[in-house]
């Protein structure tokens, strides 16, 4: 089956810049080695990964193994609320050509009904990515996910102490949620600042 990914979110690009107050002009950053101080160029610059007592050593990414491009590799598949979504990195829909409708819906319909991600892994920007897919809206969508070392665990120490709740204010808070619960409509929910800051620069321009 033969798909393509599609960015699910575009996010709002900052156009605010830092600039030159006299003129205007944008200020730009210089690459600068923090030892010697030269400013360098594009062919002085290489890969250092840093050991933890700060020394780097130089690599090349060229000598890591590279994933094989354009393949979506199903690993297995899961219950869809196994997968945590603190672990959710970037969305995109999948998109499918013309001879892989069938299998397409197929693959979407079974996830449906058995309530069950497909966890993956493929190449993106040449490095080996874990993602889940799942279906939503009438699509297939695949989640990348952080590896479980980018995951930090709670470590927080009121964890740790026996925090007693009573139960009328149990379910008085219960009565409170019950009250003002309604479907979430994320349009009801406008980029106030963006918005805000829109109007500034047209006022300004």
């Amino acid at each position: 089956m033969t798909v393509r990914l599609v960015s699910a979110a575009t996010e709002h690009r900052s156009k605010v810049h830092l600039v030159h107050r006299e003129d205007s002009g944008r200020v730009r950053h210089q690459q600068v080695c923090g030892e010697c101080s030269l400013r360098l160029t594009p062919e002085d610059i290489g890969r250092g990964y840093e050991l933890d007592d700060g020394r780097i050593v130089q690599i090349d990414p060229g000598d890591l193994p590279a994933p094989e491009d354009g393949l979506i590799d199903v690993q297995q598949f899961a219950p869809q609320v196994d997968v945590d979504p603190v672990a959710l990195h970037r969305s995109y829909y999948l998109e499918p050509d013309d001879l892989a409708v069938r299998s397409y819906v197929l693959l979407r319909e079974t996830l449906e009904r058995t309530k069950a991600a497909a966890i993956v892994k493929f190449a993106l920007r040449g490095k080996e990515t874990l993602a889940a897919i799942r279906p939503q809206q009438g699509v297939l969508v695949l989640h990348t996910l952080l590896w479980p070392d980018e995951v930090r665990e709670p470590h927080f120490a009121f964890l740790h102490r026996d925090t007693e709740v009573r139960t009328g204010e149990l379910a008085a808070a219960a009565a409170l949620v019950r009250a003002q619960t309604r479907p979430f409509r994320p349009h009801d929910y406008p980029n106030t600042h963006h918005e805000a800051l829109l109007h500034l620069v047209e006022a300004n321009v």
